[in-house]
Protein backbone atom coordinates (compact mmCIF):
# COMPACT_ATOMS: atom_id res chain seq x y z
CA UNK A 1 0.00 0.00 0.00
CA UNK A 2 1.21 3.26 -0.87
CA UNK A 3 1.86 6.29 1.15
CA UNK A 4 0.99 9.86 2.07
CA UNK A 5 3.37 11.21 4.81
CA UNK A 6 2.13 14.54 6.91
CA UNK A 7 5.47 15.82 8.24
CA UNK A 8 5.40 18.85 10.63
CA UNK A 9 4.79 20.28 13.96
CA UNK A 10 2.42 19.83 16.35
CA UNK A 11 -0.82 20.74 14.03
CA UNK A 12 0.63 17.76 12.38
CA UNK A 13 0.19 15.13 14.76
CA UNK A 14 -2.64 16.76 16.59
CA UNK A 15 -4.55 16.77 13.03
CA UNK A 16 -4.88 12.82 13.83
CA UNK A 17 -7.02 13.16 17.34
CA UNK A 18 -10.85 12.19 17.13
CA UNK A 19 -11.20 15.66 19.63
CA UNK A 20 -9.61 18.06 16.63
CA UNK A 21 -11.33 16.18 13.53
CA UNK A 22 -7.87 17.64 11.88
CA UNK A 23 -6.70 16.88 8.31
CA UNK A 24 -4.48 13.48 9.22
CA UNK A 25 -8.11 12.02 10.64
CA UNK A 26 -10.09 13.71 7.32
CA UNK A 27 -7.50 11.94 4.89
CA UNK A 28 -7.41 8.80 6.76
CA UNK A 29 -11.39 8.62 5.76
CA UNK A 30 -11.06 9.45 2.45
CA UNK A 31 -7.63 7.14 1.23
CA UNK A 32 -9.38 4.50 3.32
CA UNK A 33 -8.02 0.53 1.64
CA UNK A 34 -6.08 2.94 -1.12
CA UNK A 35 -3.29 5.08 0.91
CA UNK A 36 -1.44 4.83 4.43
CA UNK A 37 -1.52 8.10 6.17
CA UNK A 38 1.88 8.35 7.77
CA UNK A 39 2.18 11.25 10.85
CA UNK A 40 5.06 12.19 11.25
CA UNK A 41 3.95 15.47 13.38
CA UNK A 42 6.38 16.44 16.39
CA UNK A 43 4.86 18.42 19.03
CA UNK A 44 7.02 21.76 20.06
CA UNK A 45 9.30 21.24 17.52
CA UNK A 46 10.93 24.40 15.18
CA UNK A 47 11.31 22.70 12.02
CA UNK A 48 13.80 23.92 9.61
CA UNK A 49 12.73 21.78 6.76
CA UNK A 50 15.43 22.61 3.58
CA UNK A 51 15.12 21.20 -0.16
CA UNK A 52 18.65 20.40 -0.12
CA UNK A 53 17.92 18.10 2.98
CA UNK A 54 14.22 16.54 2.27
CA UNK A 55 15.60 13.43 4.19
CA UNK A 56 15.90 15.05 7.69
CA UNK A 57 16.53 13.15 10.91
CA UNK A 58 13.07 11.67 11.83
CA UNK A 59 14.29 9.59 14.43
CA UNK A 60 16.47 12.36 15.69
CA UNK A 61 13.12 14.83 15.22
CA UNK A 62 11.01 12.20 17.54
CA UNK A 63 13.28 11.88 20.60
CA UNK A 64 10.95 13.75 22.12
CA UNK A 65 8.03 11.78 22.22
CA UNK A 66 8.05 7.98 22.93
CA UNK A 67 5.65 5.56 20.68
CA UNK A 68 3.57 2.67 20.20
CA UNK A 69 3.91 0.58 17.66
CA UNK A 70 0.86 -1.38 16.85
CA UNK A 71 1.69 -4.08 14.14
CA UNK A 72 -0.33 -6.54 12.52
CA UNK A 73 -2.41 -7.07 9.59
CA UNK A 74 -5.93 -5.46 8.20
CA UNK A 75 -7.61 -5.55 11.68
CA UNK A 76 -4.49 -3.30 12.78
CA UNK A 77 -4.46 -0.97 9.31
CA UNK A 78 -7.86 0.27 9.49
CA UNK A 79 -7.88 0.40 13.50
CA UNK A 80 -7.12 3.83 12.84
CA UNK A 81 -10.46 5.43 10.95
CA UNK A 82 -12.71 7.07 12.56
CA UNK A 83 -15.49 5.07 11.15
CA UNK A 84 -14.80 1.89 12.88
CA UNK A 85 -13.33 3.93 16.00
CA UNK A 86 -10.35 1.65 15.79
CA UNK A 87 -8.14 0.40 18.54
CA UNK A 88 -5.57 2.75 16.83
CA UNK A 89 -7.63 5.14 16.92
CA UNK A 90 -8.75 4.52 20.33
CA UNK A 91 -4.63 4.93 21.47
CA UNK A 92 -3.90 7.82 19.43
CA UNK A 93 -6.92 10.11 21.45
CA UNK A 94 -5.33 8.00 24.64
CA UNK A 95 -2.22 9.04 24.47
CA UNK A 96 -2.80 12.59 22.31
CA UNK A 97 0.47 14.76 23.41
CA UNK A 98 2.21 11.73 25.52
CA UNK A 99 3.20 9.44 22.05
CA UNK A 100 3.04 8.65 19.08
CA UNK A 101 1.05 5.78 18.15
CA UNK A 102 2.63 4.24 14.50
CA UNK A 103 0.43 2.00 12.23
CA UNK A 104 2.09 -0.76 11.41
CA UNK A 105 -0.78 -2.88 9.69
CA UNK A 106 -1.18 -4.74 6.77
CA UNK A 107 -3.73 -5.52 5.30
CA UNK A 108 -3.56 -9.30 3.90
CA UNK A 109 -0.32 -10.06 4.79
CA UNK A 110 0.13 -13.25 7.52
CA UNK A 111 3.18 -13.95 10.16
CA UNK A 112 5.11 -14.98 7.07
CA UNK A 113 4.59 -11.86 4.70
CA UNK A 114 5.25 -9.92 7.81
CA UNK A 115 8.73 -10.64 8.20
CA UNK A 116 10.41 -7.72 6.09
CA UNK A 117 7.78 -5.18 7.50
CA UNK A 118 8.99 -6.92 11.11
CA UNK A 119 12.36 -6.17 9.99
CA UNK A 120 11.97 -2.99 8.56
CA UNK A 121 9.98 -1.80 11.98
CA UNK A 122 12.46 -3.14 14.64
CA UNK A 123 15.55 -0.98 12.13
CA UNK A 124 13.77 2.15 13.00
CA UNK A 125 13.14 1.41 16.31
CA UNK A 126 16.51 0.73 17.17
CA UNK A 127 18.39 3.01 14.63
CA UNK A 128 20.52 6.08 16.59
CA UNK A 129 18.86 8.74 18.28
CA UNK A 130 15.29 7.07 17.53
CA UNK A 131 12.37 7.64 20.35
CA UNK A 132 11.58 4.68 22.65
CA UNK A 133 9.12 1.94 21.87
CA UNK A 134 7.20 1.80 24.68
CA UNK A 135 4.73 -0.56 23.68
CA UNK A 136 4.74 -3.12 20.75
CA UNK A 137 1.22 -4.60 20.13
CA UNK A 138 1.43 -8.05 17.43
CA UNK A 139 -1.94 -8.62 15.89
CA UNK A 140 -1.70 -11.65 13.80
CA UNK A 141 -3.48 -14.97 12.83
CA UNK A 142 -6.31 -13.80 11.26
CA UNK A 143 -5.36 -14.90 7.47
CA UNK A 144 -2.68 -16.87 8.85
CA UNK A 145 -5.87 -19.30 10.46
CA UNK A 146 -7.75 -19.47 7.31
CA UNK A 147 -7.77 -23.10 5.65
CA UNK A 148 -7.68 -23.53 2.21
CA UNK A 149 -8.28 -27.02 1.03
CA UNK A 150 -6.77 -29.22 3.67
CA UNK A 151 -4.56 -27.20 5.79
CA UNK A 152 -3.78 -23.57 7.26
CA UNK A 153 -2.94 -20.94 5.56
CA UNK A 154 0.01 -20.66 7.54
CA UNK A 155 -0.04 -23.91 9.32
CA UNK A 156 0.72 -23.39 13.31
CA UNK A 157 4.07 -24.48 13.61
CA UNK A 158 5.19 -21.94 11.03
CA UNK A 159 3.09 -19.70 12.80
CA UNK A 160 3.92 -20.17 16.37
CA UNK A 161 7.53 -20.20 15.30
CA UNK A 162 7.07 -16.87 13.54
CA UNK A 163 5.49 -15.20 16.74
CA UNK A 164 8.28 -16.64 18.78
CA UNK A 165 10.61 -15.09 16.66
CA UNK A 166 8.99 -11.57 16.93
CA UNK A 167 9.09 -11.76 21.12
CA UNK A 168 12.80 -13.00 20.68
CA UNK A 169 13.88 -10.37 18.41
CA UNK A 170 12.52 -7.60 20.68
CA UNK A 171 13.01 -8.97 24.29
CA UNK A 172 16.93 -9.43 22.71
CA UNK A 173 17.22 -6.07 21.34
CA UNK A 174 19.31 -3.29 23.66
CA UNK A 175 17.65 -0.24 22.39
CA UNK A 176 14.31 -1.76 23.36
CA UNK A 177 14.88 -3.25 26.40
CA UNK A 178 12.53 -1.57 28.31
CA UNK A 179 9.53 -2.06 25.29
CA UNK A 180 6.33 -4.03 26.44
CA UNK A 181 4.62 -6.33 24.52
CA UNK A 182 1.03 -7.32 23.95
CA UNK A 183 0.00 -10.74 21.74
CA UNK A 184 -3.81 -10.25 20.43
CA UNK A 185 -5.72 -12.84 19.64
CA UNK A 186 -7.87 -12.96 16.43
CA UNK A 187 -11.57 -12.71 17.08
CA UNK A 188 -14.12 -15.51 15.80
CA UNK A 189 -15.00 -14.90 12.10
CA UNK A 190 -18.94 -14.76 11.59
CA UNK A 191 -21.14 -16.63 9.87
CA UNK A 192 -24.79 -16.38 8.79
CA UNK A 193 -27.38 -17.38 11.71
CA UNK A 194 -29.84 -19.97 10.44
CA UNK A 195 -32.25 -21.73 13.00
CA UNK A 196 -32.94 -24.33 10.32
CA UNK A 197 -36.94 -24.01 11.48
CA UNK A 198 -38.21 -25.94 8.99
CA UNK A 199 -35.56 -29.02 9.45
CA UNK A 200 -36.04 -32.53 11.31
CA UNK A 201 -33.64 -32.95 14.40
CA UNK A 202 -31.81 -35.64 11.91
CA UNK A 203 -31.71 -33.42 8.70
CA UNK A 204 -30.10 -30.45 11.25
CA UNK A 205 -27.56 -33.21 12.42
CA UNK A 206 -27.01 -34.54 8.87
CA UNK A 207 -26.25 -30.83 7.94
CA UNK A 208 -24.37 -29.79 10.78
CA UNK A 209 -21.94 -32.95 10.41
CA UNK A 210 -21.34 -31.66 6.75
CA UNK A 211 -20.66 -28.36 7.42
CA UNK A 212 -18.31 -29.28 9.76
CA UNK A 213 -15.84 -29.96 6.78
CA UNK A 214 -16.10 -26.84 4.89
CA UNK A 215 -13.69 -24.38 5.23
CA UNK A 216 -15.46 -22.14 6.44
CA UNK A 217 -16.39 -23.51 9.74
CA UNK A 218 -12.47 -25.26 9.65
CA UNK A 219 -11.42 -21.59 9.70
CA UNK A 220 -13.62 -20.80 12.30
CA UNK A 221 -12.35 -23.64 14.66
CA UNK A 222 -8.43 -22.72 13.79
CA UNK A 223 -9.06 -19.20 15.02
CA UNK A 224 -10.07 -20.52 17.83
CA UNK A 225 -7.02 -23.04 18.48
CA UNK A 226 -4.98 -20.32 17.26
CA UNK A 227 -6.51 -17.58 20.01
CA UNK A 228 -5.43 -20.37 22.21
CA UNK A 229 -2.16 -20.91 21.07
CA UNK A 230 -1.44 -17.37 21.52
CA UNK A 231 -2.34 -17.19 24.80
CA UNK A 232 0.10 -20.07 25.85
CA UNK A 233 2.84 -18.77 24.00
CA UNK A 234 2.55 -15.68 25.91
CA UNK A 235 2.28 -17.30 29.48
CA UNK A 236 5.33 -19.28 28.37
CA UNK A 237 7.01 -15.29 28.33
CA UNK A 238 5.44 -14.58 31.99
CA UNK A 239 8.51 -14.55 33.55
CA UNK A 240 9.79 -11.79 31.25
CA UNK A 241 7.24 -9.46 32.78
CA UNK A 242 7.25 -7.82 29.11
CA UNK A 243 4.70 -9.89 27.24
CA UNK A 244 1.30 -10.33 27.77
CA UNK A 245 -1.67 -11.98 25.76
CA UNK A 246 -5.00 -10.43 25.32
CA UNK A 247 -7.56 -13.35 24.17
CA UNK A 248 -9.48 -11.39 22.00
CA UNK A 249 -11.51 -14.46 20.85
CA UNK A 250 -12.50 -14.41 24.51
CA UNK A 251 -13.69 -10.80 25.37
CA UNK A 252 -15.61 -10.47 21.84
CA UNK A 253 -17.98 -13.41 22.76
CA UNK A 254 -17.84 -13.13 26.23
CA UNK A 255 -19.13 -8.98 25.01
CA UNK A 256 -21.85 -10.33 22.68
CA UNK A 257 -23.43 -12.78 25.15
CA UNK A 258 -23.59 -10.10 27.59
CA UNK A 259 -25.53 -7.72 25.40
CA UNK A 260 -27.68 -9.78 24.28
CA UNK A 261 -28.61 -12.14 27.05
CA UNK A 262 -27.19 -15.33 25.48
CA UNK A 263 -26.24 -18.48 27.09
CA UNK A 264 -22.85 -19.63 25.36
CA UNK A 265 -23.05 -22.68 23.94
CA UNK A 266 -19.36 -24.62 22.91
CA UNK A 267 -21.33 -26.97 20.38
CA UNK A 268 -22.79 -23.96 18.57
CA UNK A 269 -20.58 -20.88 19.36
CA UNK A 270 -21.62 -17.64 17.84
CA UNK A 271 -20.76 -16.98 14.01
CA UNK A 272 -19.33 -20.51 13.53
CA UNK A 273 -22.98 -21.12 10.46
CA UNK A 274 -24.08 -24.12 12.08
CA UNK A 275 -27.59 -24.41 11.82
CA UNK A 276 -29.15 -23.11 15.25
CA UNK A 277 -25.95 -21.06 16.10
CA UNK A 278 -26.18 -17.74 16.58
CA UNK A 279 -24.31 -14.78 14.70
CA UNK A 280 -23.06 -11.34 15.62
CA UNK A 281 -25.24 -8.96 15.17
CA UNK A 282 -24.87 -5.58 12.74
CA UNK A 283 -22.61 -3.61 14.30
CA UNK A 284 -19.84 -6.34 15.44
CA UNK A 285 -17.91 -6.84 12.10
CA UNK A 286 -18.02 -4.80 8.83
CA UNK A 287 -18.43 -8.51 7.01
CA UNK A 288 -17.53 -12.08 7.79
CA UNK A 289 -13.77 -11.15 8.98
CA UNK A 290 -13.21 -7.61 9.76
CA UNK A 291 -14.25 -5.79 13.02
CA UNK A 292 -16.98 -2.76 13.21
CA UNK A 293 -17.38 -0.63 15.88
CA UNK A 294 -18.67 -2.71 18.74
CA UNK A 295 -15.88 -5.01 17.75
CA UNK A 296 -13.30 -2.63 17.96
CA UNK A 297 -14.70 -1.28 21.10
CA UNK A 298 -14.35 -4.28 22.97
CA UNK A 299 -10.79 -4.55 21.74
CA UNK A 300 -10.18 -0.87 22.52
CA UNK A 301 -11.27 -1.57 25.78
CA UNK A 302 -9.64 -4.58 26.53
CA UNK A 303 -6.30 -3.70 25.53
CA UNK A 304 -6.18 -0.29 27.21
CA UNK A 305 -7.05 -1.86 30.89
CA UNK A 306 -4.65 -4.54 30.28
CA UNK A 307 -1.97 -2.00 29.73
CA UNK A 308 -2.34 -0.17 32.58
CA UNK A 309 -3.02 -2.56 34.69
CA UNK A 310 -0.56 -4.65 34.20
CA UNK A 311 2.07 -1.51 33.67
CA UNK A 312 0.55 1.38 35.39
CA UNK A 313 3.69 3.20 34.43
CA UNK A 314 2.15 3.02 30.48
CA UNK A 315 -0.80 4.98 31.46
CA UNK A 316 -1.13 8.30 29.77
CA UNK A 317 -1.09 10.27 32.60
CA UNK A 318 1.98 9.16 34.08
CA UNK A 319 3.97 9.90 30.75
Amino acid sequence: MPEFVLFGDSLTEWGFSEATQGFGRFLQQQYRYKVGIVNEGRVGLDLVMRFEEPAADMAALSAEQPEIVLFGASMTEWSFTRETHGFGWYLTDKYVGKARVVNEGRAGYTSSSLQDDFARVIRRATAPDAPQTLLFTIFVGANDACVFGDTEKVPWPVFSENIRGFLDTILTEQAMENTKIVLITPPPINGPADDGERLSQKQIEDMNRAKKEWPRYKTYMNKKRYAEGLMQIAKEYEETERVAGLNFWQLIVDALMKEEGWQYDPELPPGCGLIGAKSFPKGWFTDGLHLDVKGYAVLSKGLFKLITTKWPELAPEKL
